[in-house]
Order: C-alpha cells, then structure tokens, then sequence
C-alpha cells in the first residue's frame, strides 16, 4: 500500500503542477489579448491626435510584457507536460508521450476529492494502528516477543528422560525381561548463567525499544495527518479571500479603464490596475495548487488503500 502510495502521490503532484502550468498560460493569453486591444486602440488614437505619443510607447511596453509573461508559461507548461509523461506507460511497459493538444481538467476538484476520499479522510477518525507502517512495527514487536520467550526458556533446565526395554529377542514379545528394565533422568543447569541472563535482557530492551517506536511514530503519523487537516481548512479560507480579492480587483480596473476612456485617468494607472489582478490571479491559481498537493499529502500520510 505504501508503495502505490507514494507513487500516486508524486504522479498527483506533478498533474497539479501540470494544471498550475496550464492555467497559468490561459491567463497570459487572455491578458495579452487584452494589451494588443488596447494598443492597437491608442495607437489609433495617437494617429489622429487623441493620444500622446508616449502612450503608445507605454501601451506597446505593456503588450511586450504580456507576451513575454506568455511564453514563459509555454515553456513552463511543455515541462510540466514532460513531467507527466514519466507516469505515462502502456501494458506492455511502452512508455507514452503527453499530446500537445491534451490538457487538464480545470474542474479537477471533485475528481481529485473522489480518487483521494477527501471528504471521508478528513471528517472520520482515521485509525492510526492500520497505517502500514504501524502494522509493519506491530509485526516486528511480535516477532521480538517470540525471541524474548525463547531467551526465558533458555534459563529453564534442561531435562533428558530415558527408558530402555532390554532383551536379546525384542521380536518375541513375552522375552521381555521387567528386571532388566533401564531408566534414567538426566538434569543439566549451568551454575551461573551469565550468558543466558544477558540474552533475554537483551530481548527485552529491544521489545521495549519496539514498543516506544510504535507510540512515537503513533502520535508522528496523528500529529502530521491532524496539521495537515488544519492546512486544508486554512486553504479553504484561503481561496475564499483570492476570490473575493479577484473580483475586487477586476472591478477596480474596469472602473479604472472607464476614466481613462473619459480622459480622467492615464494608461499608467490602468496598467498598474491591471498588473494587481493579473499577480491576484496568479496567487489564486498557486494557491489552489497548493490546496489539491495538501489533499493527495493526507492521503499519502494516511496511507490507505487506494481501491477502497
């Protein structure tokens, strides 16, 4: 369990990045979009004389940035893609190139809370002694238990018992001879015992040094699985504040380019209005990376079987 685990807990970490990735370069499209639209309008503008010339300079600045901003998220994007496609592999063991044209699912949320059992996880007391590594440990106290019952037994003595029937024609039963009967019992105890004593010592320390590896690596797993169920609850609050200050943002600056339309305003202030929501945004979408790497780290921490 702890195998396939870890294997689906890295394969989901690099999909989250995956869609960070592509977000991202859906974001820059949009707004560079809207840097050539707003160009091309001052620019026209200029000509005729409504403009300044300097805007045009500032307008073109702006789109530049915006394109630069977008081809880095393609390159970003196409290693991420990359990424996936080390957990791409056919039956026959074929690995398997990520298409261009696949993308995410930008609604992955309910996917991802299916596959890890979010909801389950985080309401139920999950129980801490059926974690793999737990029952790994229980295995190994038990069988140190064996070992110490064996080291006591060595202090017992040791007891030979013998009984002989002796004739000269044991195929003839009534030959037997009760007078000639042998019997014996042989009792060994060494004096000292030294070795035998420091042996189930010994036993004994490494059950107790077992035990008190189970109960810390107990309170380890609870304490990790208990924190990261208050970072998801704070990722939650999180995401709330980035929404809300999204839309803020985005209102802002369409009042902002509503003045500037009115000459009431410069290209300056709408870029800058502008450059708070695209960097709002952009904490919004690593934050939500951020949100869906804690979940699959619960379930990595839980460790429970991912076909149940």
């Amino acid at each position: 369990d702890i195998l396939v685990n870890n294997i689906l807990y890295k394969a989901s970490l690099v999909y989250f990045k995956w869609l960070q990735s592509y977000n991202e370069l859906k974001l820059f499209e949009n707004f560079l979009n809207n840097a050539e639209l707003r160009f091309r309008g001052i620019q026209r503008g200029a000509e005729v004389g409504e403009n300044a010339q300097i805007d045009v300079v500032e307008a073109r600045i702006a789109m530049n940035n915006r394109r630069l901003s977008l081809e880095q998220s393609r390159v970003k994007l196409l290693k991420s893609a990359l990424d996936i496609s080390n957990f791409l592999w056919l039956g026959d063991n074929l690995p398997v190139e990520l298409q261009p044209d696949v993308i995410p699912d930008v609604e992955s949320e309910a996917i991802i809370d299916a596959i890890f059992n979010i909801n389950k996880l985080r309401d139920d007391l999950v129980v801490i002694d059926l974690h793999p590594k737990m029952l790994s440990l229980d295995l190994k106290r038990q069988s140190l238990e064996v070992n110490k019952r064996l080291k006591t037994n060595n202090l017992l003595p040791r007891i030979n018992v013998e009984y002989n029937f002796l004739t000269e024609t044991p195929d003839i039963a009534r030959t037997f001879n009760t007078a000639e009967y042998k019997g014996g019992l042989n009792v060994i105890l060494p004096l000292f015992l030294r070795k035998e004593r420091g042996d189930l010592k010994l036993a004994k320390l490494k059950v107790q040094d077992t035990e008190f590896e189970i109960d810390a690596t107990r309170v380890n797993i609870q304490n990790k699985i208990s924190a990261l169920k208050q970072e998801l609850d704070s990722y939650v609050s999180q995401n709330a504040i980035t929404d809300q200050m999204v839309m803020d943002y985005f209102k802002m600056l369409e009042a902002e380019e509503r003045k500037f339309q009115m000459g009431e305003s410069s290209l300056f202030l709408v870029n800058s209005r502008e450059s708070k929501l695209i960097d709002g945004q952009l904490k919004a979408i690593e934050i939500q990376n951020k949100f869906f790497s804690t979940k699959a780290k619960l379930f990595n921490s839980v460790a429970v079987n991912p076909n149940l």
